[in-house]
């Protein structure tokens, strides 16, 4: 790939939070890393051991990332990481639940989960999630668990019951020749786009995690903004904030690619529905990393990346360990590997997913990482952060995904 070609990160990029970059080389306060003997413990557990690792399989840039590249570097500590592809988290969870149900606490299938939101919840919940390990990770010291862009999840604390992988800020990738930067000046101004252009724009039906996303853009439009719903979910604030955006959602739903008969399945399918030209703009997680598509011949040269003017959404991505995991070690190194700065500037040269989760300007690697250029397709770090609203907790997200179904989808 050329350099030219490659996304990146300016030097003075603000993250989901802006604290993301205040950590110090020592780690956060408040939190102790393993000894080397514990660590050295870890790594000899881990041995011989295979990760069985539940995540969306959905992305290929994604999963080559984890097989080709994560593999690989699991195989030099005598690890066997096995990708579990899933359609959704959800997946993953409900076994979980289901493993304790039955009773087994002590041999389950799935050793690592990526997560967060209302699946990280819903496991909180039930109490299957193994704790007290994601701040002691040897990687961890580029991590700033003072942050509550870190160690909150939706709100919720994580306690040491996940790692960090990615920084998430949506965008909204476009077709430069039938979409302006005008259109996107706000939400509004993008739904009146929608309208005049029939057909031309849709979203994943929720769960998906980019549909449930952009419901809630939606949700926040419908409602004047965020900040009313960043408190304990209150039912009759909801009840009146979902009528109104389902209102919206319905109004433009005659408007979307195949006139909202249908809603695609996955962001996959979106995807494939921008590369053949049959709509002109989605709203995605991974819009900055665009510029992939277009190097590789799938989206067109005139595809860019934008965000409202009145801003997007973000979020941080983890991993977790289910509490009956019998390989908890060989999942520790697997989370720590993810960590590495090496590792954390590969999602970013390679347009895998996100932005990253540790402070990159205290790596070994600071400079070569300051000094990548960022694709014309593509748009700034800075730029995307700066518009990513904070997500709000998960029971107003449970709530928003349910009514969706019998409110708008039907």
């Amino acid at each position: 790939m050329r350099k030219s070609n490659i996304a990146a990160v300016l030097t003075s990029f603000v993250l989901v939070a802006s604290s993301l970059m205040s950590v110090t080389p020592s780690g956060a306060v408040g939190t102790k890393l393993y000894s080397g003997k514990e660590w050295k413990k870890i790594l000899s557990e881990a041995k011989g051991q295979t990760v069985n690792w539940y995540m969306w399989g959905g992305g290929a840039k994604i999963n080559t990332y984890v097989n080709d590249y994560l593999g690989e570097e699991a195989k030099k500590y005598g690890i066997t990481l096995n990708q579990v592809k899933l359609n959704a988290t959800p997946e993953a969870v409900n076994k979980v639940l289901g493993e304790k149900q039955a009773g087994n606490d002590k041999n389950g299938s799935v050793d690592l989960i990526w997560i967060n939101g209302n699946n990280f919840a819903t496991g909180v919940q039930a109490d299957i999630w193994h704790c007290d390990w994601s701040t002691k990770l040897p990687n961890t010291k580029y991590v700033n668990w003072n942050s509550s862009a870190v160690n909150q999840d939706f709100g919720l604390p994580v306690n040491g019951c996940e790692s960090p992988w990615a920084t998430a800020s949506s965008g909204v990738v476009y077709d430069s020749k039938y979409v302006k930067k005008s259109n996107l000046a706000s939400a509004a101004a993008f739904t009146a786009w929608v309208k005049k252009n029939p057909g031309k724009f849709t979203y994943p039906a929720p769960p998906d995690f980019n549909g449930s996303m952009t419901v809630r853009r939606f949700f926040y439009q419908a409602n004047g903004g965020y900040n009313q719903f960043l408190g304990k979910f209150d039912q009759a604030k909801f009840d009146s904030a979902m009528n109104k955006t389902a209102s919206l959602l319905n109004e433009i739903e005659p408007y979307l690619w195949r006139k909202g008969a249908t809603y695609p399945a996955t962001i996959g399918d979106v995807q494939k529905l921008f590369a053949t030209g049959e709509i002109s703009a989605y709203l995605d997680y991974g819009a900055r990393n665009a510029f992939v598509e277009v190097n590789n011949g799938l989206y067109p040269d005139s595809t860019r990346v934008g965000v409202f003017g009145d801003g997007m959404i973000g979020n941080l991505s983890y991993v977790t360990i289910p509490y009956n995991s019998p390989r908890k070690a060989g999942a520790q190194v697997i989370a720590n590997l993810m960590l590495a700065p090496q590792a954390q500037m590969k999602l970013q040269t390679d347009g895998i997913v996100g932005l990253p989760a540790i402070n990159m300007n205290i790596t070994p690697i600071s400079g070569p990482y300051r000094s990548l250029p960022i694709s014309k397709h593509s748009l700034s770090p800075t730029k995307l952060a700066k518009k990513a609203n904070p997500e709000i907790s998960a029971d107003w997200v449970n709530a928003i995904d349910s009514a969706w179904k019998d409110k708008v989808q039907k």
